[in-house]
């Protein structure tokens, strides 16, 4: 016994290995198994004819129905057009109230020469009275052309239980054939009537629906597929964290792994604004190849393989949507050349390539490979996530040592892999801002080299025209001392030259991409009127310096200097809110009921003079949001909101994203005696910059808003995710709570956990999601 505990003691992260292995194995397997029971086997119908008055019955076995003239089986017409596609037929049945115990019902699609193009059957157990029956064909069918032969369905033995209802007519023009005929028997074959015209035949339209799609077993090859990356996922990532490898190491290998399920999980075009960031990289793509970009209406062109896919909104979900992929993502050998309009208009605004280039590489090369749609769409998410693995990877290993276990959980998220497993370009921005942060935390503790100082100043060029609201996020790069930024051997004043620099840089980059937008926001401010403000209120204080500057040695003075500061503050408060809220004109009752849409919504929007003149509407607005939308923007943040929120409630449980708060906070705590090396100061510039984001945020989002609306629209949390780890490593540097030993690998592997969760149950939300009824 003792050696058992010995050899067990000795091994026992081998033990924990396995037991790991077996509970992902067995999570996934689950997953899996409850999808398919969801969702396998699920007809969509299109209905051919509904209006039925009449029964005919069905034979009950091939010899029963064979009559003198050699007819065997009901034959009902199946009018089908060239090219359509289907996958079987629903046919309203009747058993006068008699209970099939046994026998099956089988059918035959004949084409216009009698040859049987498609097989079917059903139990006949499954027959309610008066209810339809879908009867699924071995394989789909697609009609190859339109036949000029005409036919009807003949009636054989109709003293049978088992009758088919139907409506008399003469009208179709008929180019198949189904063959029905039951049996206990499933050795029977099928016989077709002797085409002599000796039968008894009733002309009428039998009460038919095609079965236009079938969900058949594809969410195996989804779940199988999930099942496995998640799988590897979370074992590679448990081996990896027990074995203590580098975090930035754990990060690319699991997140690779995740990032990969993530791409197949979300649908083609589903991701936030995916069907946008396609068309932008469609057109750099085309440009790069030498191919026409646009038509003369400046509509995007597109391949001709890739115009049935290429939309111009959100793409669909469900089963069926993972069926199209699946189903075409292997095609290859199209046409490169660009030479069908598209839905998408091309616009002059200008295109930040910096935020697609992995989009655009994989695009790019996916189109010279000659692979369809749907491999295209693949190959530039997976670009996408490469370029963002690497950002992520390398924030990692710059940042502080007692800070890293931050920034890998939240590279690990749910909510930033899936935008890196599409083509948003949120994933670069995230990047971008995870790298930067992490090298002024870095920088603020050690002296910088000179390429981390040039990495510094470039990341700051790129965060400007990244996004309007990240621009206040470049000022961390004051929280480095100047010291830090000096040149061994130097004189000049490196560091803050360094800091005006990347200032500028980002302040151009903002300029050149967001300038029309500020602008549009502030369409109907008194501009004029605020410069004259500014002036004088710069005059002003250029006076005010000059005469504290003459009075400072003066005690008094300066005493009563400061007072009359402070009273004049305190009178021009009131005015300036007068001022602002009185500014400019107004929407007359007339122009506020003219401007209401069909579709329910004002045509105006809160611009900034709307948001001065209606302050307490404004604060209504926000009031009510919270309360309304507040747990969805921690969703966004989080990753268990998935796809387009704006388009598609698909949301993963509450459970999984408390988990993921309460990782967070592990990893984000100190240990018990950890020093604080951030200042009051320099804690209250970075909340002040997160501050700053998030009310942006809000500003932008406003600016989208419809004057009639009682809540925010458009606002999601995955806007304040750049700032998640500045958020946490100021609550890192806290001195109320701390953990008496360090959880930031446990925390990583929490988060491995979760996001992993948030895939497998992801899929059964995608895939269930409007399943006809």
């Amino acid at each position: 016994m003792q050696k058992i505990k010995d050899f067990c003691k000795r091994h026992r992260l081998l033990w924990l290995t396995l037991l790991v292995a077996l509970a992902a194995a067995a999570v996934a397997a689950w997953a899996g198994f409850d999808l398919g029971q969801r969702v396998d086997n699920q007809p969509v119908y299109e209905i051919v004819n509904d209006d039925y008055t009449r029964t005919v019955a069905i034979p009950a076995t091939a010899d029963a129905a064979t009559q003198d003239d050699g007819t065997t089986g009901l034959y009902l017409p199946v009018p089908l057009k060239s090219g359509q596609r289907i996958y079987g037929v629903r046919l309203d049945l009747t058993t006068h109230n008699w209970a099939f115990r046994h026998g099956t019902l089988y059918a035959a699609l004949l084409d216009a020469d009698g040859n049987a193009v498609a097989n079917g059957e059903l139990d006949c157990i499954t027959i309610k009275d008066n209810t339809f029956a879908a009867i699924t064909f071995d394989a789909p069918y697609t009609a190859p052309g339109t036949a000029d032969a005409e036919a009807d369905y003949d009636l054989a033995n109709p003293n049978m239980t088992l009758r088919l209802w139907y409506t008399p007519g003469d009208d179709w023009d008929v180019y198949h054939l189904l063959g029905l005929w039951t049996d206990a028997d499933t050795s029977q074959q099928m016989t077709r009537r002797n085409a002599n015209g000796t039968t008894d035949s009733i002309v009428g339209h039998p009460a038919l629906q095609y079965v236009v799609n079938d969900s058949g077993s594809w969410s195996h090859v989804i779940s199988r597929l999930l099942g496995v990356l998640t799988f590897a996922a979370v074992v590679a990532g448990f081996i990896l964290l027990t074995h203590r490898a580098k975090l930035w190491q754990v990060v690319l290998v699991c997140g690779a792994v995740l990032g990969v399920a993530f791409a197949f999980l979300t649908p083609p075009l589903v991701g936030p604004d995916e069907y946008t960031h396609l068309a932008k990289c469609y057109r750099q793509s085309s440009t790069l190849l030498g191919q026409p970009v646009a038509d003369d209406d400046d509509m995007l062109l597109v391949r001709s393989c890739d115009a049935p896919y290429f939309k111009n909104h959100t793409g669909d979900i469900g089963i069926y949507a993972y069926k199209e992929m699946l189903e075409h993502l292997g095609d290859a050998g199209c046409s490169g050349e660009t030479n069908v309009s598209s839905d998408t208009y091309v616009t002059a605004d200008p295109i930040n390539n910096t935020l697609y280039l992995g989009q655009i590489a994989g695009i790019t090369l996916a189109r010279m490979m000659g692979l369809g749609f749907h491999g295209m769409l693949l190959l530039g998410r997976l670009c996408n996530l490469a370029l963002y693995l690497a950002l992520a990877a390398a924030a990692v290993n710059i940042a502080p040592q007692r800070l890293r276990g931050i920034f890998a959980g939240v590279a690990l998220l749910a909510q930033p892999l899936q935008l890196a497993g599409s083509l948003s370009a949120d994933a670069a921005v995230l990047g971008y801002l995870f790298c930067f942060t992490a090298l002024c935390l870095t920088l603020r503790t050690r002296p910088a080299r000179w390429p981390e100082m040039v990495a510094a100043v470039v990341l700051a060029a790129l965060i400007g025209p990244a996004k309007a609201i990240y621009l206040p996020a470049v000022l961390l790069i004051f929280m480095i001392p100047d010291a830090n930024l000096a040149l061994p051997g130097k004189r000049w004043p490196v560091g803050p030259i360094a800091k005006v620099l990347a200032l500028v840089l980002a302040a151009i980059g903002w300029v050149q991409v967001n300038m029309g937008a500020a602008l549009y926001a502030a369409r109907d401010v008194d501009t004029v009127g605020i410069l004259r403000a500014g002036g004088a209120a710069a005059a002003g204080a250029a006076l005010l310096a000059l005469l504290y500057w003459k009075i400072r040695r003066d005690p008094k003075k300066k005493k009563i200097f400061l007072g009359a500061i402070a009273a004049v503050v305190v009178l021009a408060i009131p005015v300036g809110l007068y001022k602002l809220t009185h500014m400019w004109g107004g929407l007359t009752p007339e122009q506020l009921v003219g401007s209401i849409q069909e579709n329910g919504d004002s045509i105006y929007t809160y611009s900034a003079g709307y948001i001065c003149r209606n302050l307490p509407n404004t604060a209504k607005l926000l009031l009510r949001s919270f309360s309304a939308q507040g747990a969805q923007w921690v969703q966004g943040v989080l990753g268990t909101a998935l796809g387009e929120p704006i388009v598609y409630t698909v949301d993963a449980s509450w459970v999984l994203g408390v988990g993921f708060i309460l990782a967070l906070l592990a990893a984000a705590l100190p240990q018990a005696g950890e020093t604080v090396p951030l200042g009051r100061r320099t804690k209250a510039g970075g909340w002040g910059i997160v501050l700053c984001v998030i009310a942006l945020s809000f500003v932008t989002a406003l600016n989208w808003t419809p004057i009639n609306y009682t809540t925010i629209f458009g606002l999601q949390g995955r806007y304040w995710l750049p700032v998640l780890p500045l958020v946490l490593a100021l609550v890192h540097h806290n001195r109320t709570f701390a953990v008496q030993k360090p959880a930031e690998r446990k925390a990583v592997f929490a988060m491995l956990c979760l996001t992993s969760f948030v895939i497998l149950q992801g899929a059964g939300l995608y895939a269930t999601f409007q399943m006809p009824s």
